[in-house]
């Protein structure tokens, strides 16, 4: 008698094609077979036949018909998930193969957090560019989140990113994650307002609340950590001026805002300051933020290439 589980493998390979793929991923984001049938050009009977093959195939329904529209069930949340990597692993494959005909040893997508350290850029960039044959390399700038979500998705590669929380066990999801240097917060204000803060020893929250604040996103760690301080102190966080990421946004802000005050990572605090339009005040902060690492995935394709750089980057 046939085994029933590769009964289903040799199902599944031979009839599920890319085409399934974005079928799924179309009908989970419109949650309507009217809607998918517009959006991909085709019959709302061509969908429709298309789904039940598709579950027919899995042997599972993929999507429970509700009063809302579709809604996927258990399993069909596993393979809408793998549906998304299966597709982007194809692109992958296909611009890096365009990066091959070009004579590249292949392509590299980095993603990297907006407050990385200018040597460790620096040095990620001479160890991949020095690499013979040359490799084609797409960077991607984003908070620490969603560049682990997007290694998650396989649409990168790597990431300098500060580190995320892993399951153990049943729970481990395959994210590598190897120590590349620290970093502490400082408080940097305006230059007009320099002074007056500077001859306090400690912070003084209560005068800091009063400021112009230029916060980081919400779901940055520096912004976590702000409203805890304030509300450590009793007082609740204050309405920013202006809530940026960008290191250059940040930095004109400051020449631009005699009360502004924000939190930066020391050596990012100190590059902003070149310009002399704001200060790094000499008051410690209680807090450190969350380290800076490379992060992976366990099983890429591209891991030699990582764990090159990887060395590069922890001989700093």
């Amino acid at each position: 008698m046939a085994n029933p589980q590769s009964t289903l493998v040799g199902a599944v390979e031979s009839r599920i094609k890319l085409r399934h793929y974005r079928l799924l991923l179309a009908l989970d984001r419109h949650r309507s077979i009217t809607r998918v049938a517009e959006a991909l050009d085709i019959s709302q009977p061509s969908v429709t036949r298309a789904l039940a093959e598709i579950e027919s195939t899995f042997r599972t329904v993929l999507f429970a018909r509700t009063g809302r529209g579709l809604e996927p069930t258990a399993a069909g949340e596993v393979l809408i998930a793998r549906a998304a990597y299966a597709i982007a692993e194809n692109q992958a494959l296909l611009s890096e193969l365009d990066s091959v005909q070009a004579g590249r040893q292949g392509r590299l997508r980095v993603g990297v957090i907006p407050y990385a350290s200018t040597r460790v850029l620096e040095s990620t960039w001479s160890h991949l560019y020095a690499l013979r044959p040359r490799v084609a390399v797409m960077s991607v700038e984003d908070l620490s989140g969603n560049l682990t979500a997007a290694l998650r998705r396989r649409e990168l590669d790597c990431a300098i990113c500060r580190f995320a929380e892993r399951g153990t066990g049943a729970e481990d999801d395959g994210l590598e994650q190897v120590l590349l240097y620290q970093q502490q917060p400082r408080l940097v204000v305006a230059r007009p307002s320099a002074a007056l803060l500077t001859r306090f020893p400690e912070v003084d929250i209560a005068k800091l609340a009063d400021m112009d604040w230029i916060f980081p996103p919400a779901d940055a760690p520096i912004r976590a950590m702000l409203d805890t301080l304030f509300s450590a102190a009793g007082r609740r966080p204050p309405v920013p001026a202006l809530e940026a990421y960008a290191v250059r946004t940040v930095a004109t802000a400051l020449r631009t805002l005699p009360r502004g005050i924000t939190v930066l990572p020391d050596d990012i605090a100190q590059a902003v300051c070149v310009g002399g339009g704001a200060e790094v005040l000499p008051q410690a902060l209680p807090w450190s933020l969350p380290p800076v690492g490379l992060a992976w995935m366990r099983g890429s394709p591209k891991t030699a290439l990582i764990q090159g750089l990887q060395q590069a980057l922890q001989g700093l």
